[in-house]
């Protein structure tokens, strides 16, 4: 997705160099409380956003919608649910879990003097929770906007400064093109870079960093889903789960890395395979009164366009089928092969025999899935004192996602909505921001431990 293109402000060098200034004299003030504290205060900052009546959210949907280029329907939609499975108490059980326990242990918290988080895209969400969780360990934050997304981070200020003093201090945002070599550079010296962007995008800041510093980074990812063969038999599930892949798909446009590009059959025969394709589509056309899809860039549209007549091309193959609507297309293609995602919401589904199959099919995508979607297996029960039999379908899919690296499974339409605290591309939450400190020379009979020897030619 794309909205019209957004003049970079001019800030220059000084101006960066002004903002890391005030953030590591904000710094002192904003470590000198407990983290428990500093954990409170976020997640209180969290629940103003979270609110149905959220003015932050409201102004939100207002200021985004044209420089992402989202409908202001799927803005709103997108942004409620998204928030509304945000609650900051989890947030608070996750810190004190990752952070607490290591601190329980004899660890002391070393935060980083400051921390650039470079957003990415159009979704605001991932800025959002980056943005507040060095604040949390006790980094003060500059963050560098999204071209496409110059509203979160003013917006974020503003509820900093509502809801207390200290975190506001130690929040800053900026905008500036890569191509401000200058103010890039600047940026690029903070301790910690938290980046959301492409592979290629990470592997150009990974080069521009030194051994002292912590790269934090959030690659290209996306989503998928599978169906299984209980759709045959039960109708109710058949429109439930198609309902799901329709409302994942249509919220924010099949742009995120929790969109799902792709359902996986499994063993689905081809009638009711084509009648899941008719099913989602038809939900497709539903949502688009209420969540028409915005504006596609000049680039998108060839794809999309290119994707589709691929498509038309191969119906007369055995297996093929096309069901389009005004703004969506859904594709049954005849085997699992690799193909193209022009995304803007764009769905293939792609049959597989088995498991084993479905394990061929992801193997070139190891490492750059997010989420899967489950639907239309008979879930195994087994009763007390009862021997396990062999696995069931459900359990060996399971086990082939987590193999290819997916880092969360949940129901069709709840992808785009995780939980505060999932573990995002497999790593914890607060983790991989934190420094830690083991100091071994601390307590009265440290010093007495025995010293091993070290063989001379090792020395």
């Amino acid at each position: 997705m794309s909205g019209p293109e957004i003049a970079w402000p001019d800030i220059g060098v000084e101006k960066v160099r002004a903002a890391e200034g005030r953030l590591l004299a904000a710094g002192e003030a904003l470590r000198r409380m407990p983290f428990g504290e500093r954990l409170t205060r976020v997640a209180s900052v969290l629940e103003t956003w979270t609110r149905a009546d959220s003015p932050w959210r409201r102004a939100l949907i207002e200021g985004l919608s044209l420089p992402s280029g989202f409908s202001p329907g799927t803005l709103r939609e997108s942004l409620d649910a998204a928030l509304r499975a945000w609650r900051p108490q989890d947030l608070i059980v996750c810190g004190e879990r990752e952070i607490g326990s290591q601190c329980d242990a004899g660890h002391t918290l070393a935060p980083f003097e400051w921390t650039l988080v470079i957003a990415g895209g159009a979704i605001p969400m991932p800025t959002l929770l980056t943005a507040l969780l060095p604040l949390a360990l006790g980094s003060p934050v500059l963050l560098r906007a999204s071209r496409h997304d110059p509203v979160t981070g003013e917006l974020l200020a503003r509820s900093l400064a509502a809801c207390d003093e200290t975190l506001a201090r130690a929040f800053a945002t900026v905008r500036f093109p890569v191509e401000d070599a200058d103010a890039y550079g600047a940026a690029l010296e903070a301790p910690c870079v938290v980046a959301t962007g492409s592979d290629e995008s990470l592997r150009a800041i990974a080069a521009r960093l030194d051994g002292r510093q912590r790269l934090v980074g959030y690659g290209h990812r996306f989503s998928i889903g599978v169906i299984g063969p209980e759709l045959t038999t039960r109708p109710d599930m058949l429109d439930e789960a198609a309902r799901g892949f329709a409302l994942d798909v249509a919220r924010w446009d099949q742009s995120g890395c929790l969109s799902p590009v792709v359902v996986y059959l499994v063993d689905v025969p081809r009638e009711a395979a084509i009648r899941f394709a008719e099913a989602v589509s038809a939900q497709l056309s539903l949502l688009s009164v209420e969540m028409p899809r915005g504006q596609l860039d000049a680039a998108a549209a060839i794809r999309l366009s290119q994707e589709l007549s691929g498509a038309r091309m191969r119906v007369g193959e055995e297996g093929t089928s096309v069901q389009t609507g005004s703004d969506h297309a859904v594709v049954l293609e005849p085997d699992p092969s690799p193909r193209h995602a022009p995304l803007g919401r764009f769905l293939r589904l792609l049959p597989v025999r088995d498991p084993a199959g479905l394990d061929r099919a992801l193997r070139p995508f190891h490492g750059h899935l997010s989420c899967a979607a489950l639907a239309g297996f008979q879930h195994e029960s087994i009763g007390p004192g009862a021997k396990p039999s062999a696995p069931s379908l459900e359990s060996t899919v399971r086990r082939t996602l987590l193999q290819a690296g997916v880092s969360r499974i949940t129901r069709p339409g709840q992808l785009q909505i995780p939980p505060v605290d999932w573990p995002r591309d497999g790593l914890p939450l607060f983790t991989p921001l934190a420094r830690f400190v083991a100091d071994e020379t601390r307590g009265a009979l440290r010093a007495t431990r025995p010293v091993p020897i070290v063989p001379a030619d090792l020395e």
